[in-house]
């Protein structure tokens, strides 16, 4: 039996032992303390069985083969034009930038190349580089003497990323650009509907701008990370592998906060930062009840609340606080996920937490005024796009004191809402 099968297997039996203790009637408060607990390790045991199955996904992704098609996971982005400069991408422009998406081909032939000089490079630096290795790693020279990494790293760095960022996982990821590129989103918002009229009548006319004057343009981001020699000089070490890992996640956690929180300014323009973003606000001061989660989530309009890509977002508070929540039939409205590939579930819409969302909680465990504690909507209309190169440059004297060798990474990312209305919040009442 798989790990992960293990996992499932052993929260479901915990699950059956809360339910159990819930089905006596009311409890002590030992035994609720008892479901809290089994509840709490229940959630602990599904949430590493998914990002074990993520991890499996990612490594059967990167070890695609070169050819394999890979298509837009959160629907078509057709209409959106890419600008470099005042010039307008072409068709088949866009179609080779396909060729950088995320898990592309890690393992093929030209990644082996790729991934040998580059390890080479992390290890010796590039005087001790020979020619053949530094044409495989040298796509361009950066201003500060470091070098541009190709895709076949990038790509392997996202993928990490996407384990890490629960935005990344759900939001409509676009092909990366090139540095400098700006998106003009050019997909109808919020228009008011057509009107029947005569044979020779022209309807209403909408004269709105539907995504005000705000472009998606790729915004740098830096992260360095410091390395012993002593490890450098280690075969047995992956220096490639660490420091890639490394800077996803530390490149993860500040896009997470900004697609969530971010206010656009040098910066991606965060979801709750949206401007008209739809609100639904709580019945009582301080207090959310299943009848606020109910009303929430049925706010959602019908033609983003069945879409592949609509999902909850909350803080883990939000959900440890929901779960014992129930309809009006006495059935729980949260579900958690304990098969492989079936996700938790608030009122059957798949949820998803990120520390970076705010608990909505004080000092007491109590709501907070005012505060945003969820979000649920389609969220291939929010959209993430990151430049097409990252450059990784190599500090050799900085740190010689102390024996260590430092690399720093940069890279450039945006993101924004396009459609406000696909998404409702939820808010406590002041």
């Amino acid at each position: 039996m798989s790990k992960i099968r293990k996992l499932y297997d052993e929260a479901a039996q915990l699950h059956a032992q809360a339910t159990a203790l819930l089905g006596d009637g009311e409890l002590s408060a030992e035994k609720s303390a008892q479901v809290d607990q089994l509840l709490d390790r229940v959630e602990e045991l599904t949430t590493q069985a998914k990002r074990l199955e993520r991890a499996e996904e990612t490594e059967k992704a990167l070890q695609a083969p070169m050819d394999a098609p890979k298509m837009f996971e959160h629907g078509s982005f057709e209409g959106v034009q890419i600008k470099v400069g005042d010039r307008v991408l072409e068709r088949d422009e866009l179609d080779e930038m396909r060729q950088f998406l995320p898990f592309a081909s890690y393992w093929a032939q030209a990644g082996k190349d790729y991934s040998h000089a580059m390890r080479s490079y992390m290890r010796k630096g590039e005087r001790e580089l020979p020619d053949v290795m530094r044409k495989t790693l040298l796509a361009g020279t950066a201003p500060a003497g470091g070098y541009l990494v190709q895709d076949n790293y990038y790509a392997g760095l996202v993928a990490k990323a996407k384990e890490i960022s629960a935005m990344r996982r759900i939001c409509g990821v676009m092909p990366p650009v090139p540095s400098g590129a700006v998106i003009v989103p050019t997909e109808e918002s919020l228009f008011s509907d057509a009107t029947w009229t005569t044979e020779v009548g022209t309807g209403n006319t909408d004269s709105q701008e539907p995504f005000g004057q705000r472009r998606l343009m790729p915004k740098p981001l830096a992260k360095r990370v410091k390395v012993s020699n002593t490890f450098l000089r280690l075969p047995t070490f992956d220096v490639e592998g660490y420091v890639r890992d490394r800077m996803a996640y530390k490149f993860a956690v500040p896009e997470e906060h900004a697609f969530i929180n971010g206010t656009g300014a040098n910066s991606p323009q965060g979801l709750l930062q949206t401007s008209g973003l739809p609100v639904y606000t709580t019945a009582a001061a301080n207090t959310v009840t299943a009848d606020d989660v109910i009303n929430f989530v049925y706010r959602l309009p019908a033609a983003y609340a069945g879409a592949p890509s609509t999902r909850i977002l909350a803080n883990r508070a939000f959900i440890r606080k929901v779960r014992l929540m129930k309809t009006g039939d006495g059935a729980y409205i949260w579900q958690p996920g304990l098969q492989i590939g079936s996700p938790g579930t608030i009122l059957d819409i798949p949820y998803e937490t990120s520390d970076r969302f705010d608990d909505g909680l004080d000092a007491n465990d109590a709501w907070e005024s005012n505060a945003v504690v969820a979000a649920v909507g389609d969220f291939s209309y929010y959209w993430i796009v990151d430049a097409l190169q990252m450059s990784i440059q190599r500090l050799v004297e900085l740190y010689a004191e102390s024996n260590q060798t430092g690399f720093i990474g940069r890279k450039e990312v945006d993101g924004m809402c396009v459609l406000p209305e696909a998404f409702y919040v939820l808010k406590v009442k002041a």
